[in-house]
């Protein structure tokens, strides 16, 4: 869904969800310094939220231990790779589809960045408006992984 300017490198996104309405966090709120921006901060953000947060039931976990296409590099997208999966909406519904996944919902989906003091950063993909959400509450989830050339 995104490619940098060299050509050589990407990212891709699972063609389904990996959660409908899944919290951010592990039941305690900790500052996991998750704050990484950008094109591949996800996967350090993933990194320091699962350290810290331990396993469990929550969106960066399930998508660190999500194995689709045989691939076990999955990660919960940072605020600027959510971002582009919204502008790009429509062919990874399209392609998702034909290939036997599923469409994004016209809900909230959990960014890796978190917002402070108990919240973390989402986007809305019926309006795809960025905000800030309580770690408690229930929100999708769609992994991302890079892809090198």
């Amino acid at each position: 869904f995104w490619v940098d300017e060299t050509g050589k490198h990407g990212l891709v996104c699972s063609i389904e969800d990996q959660s409908n309405f899944i919290q951010w966090y592990n039941g305690v709120y900790l500052d996991t310094k998750a704050m990484r921006e950008g094109a591949f901060g996800g996967a350090s953000n993933t990194e320091r939220i699962t350290e810290a947060q331990g396993s469990g039931a929550y969106a960066a976990f399930i998508c660190a231990q999500y194995t689709g296409g045989g691939y076990g590099d999955w990660y919960l997208p940072a605020k600027e790779e959510l971002n582009q999966m919204y502008l790009n909406k429509t062919i990874i519904n399209t392609t998702a589809k034909t290939n036997g996944g599923s469409g994004f919902a016209n809900s909230n989906y959990w960014t890796s960045a978190e917002g402070g003091n108990a919240t973390a950063w989402g986007q809305d993909f019926a309006p795809g408006f960025l905000n800030t959400t309580n770690m408690g509450a229930n929100c999708n989830v769609r992994a991302i992984r890079a892809c090198y050339h």
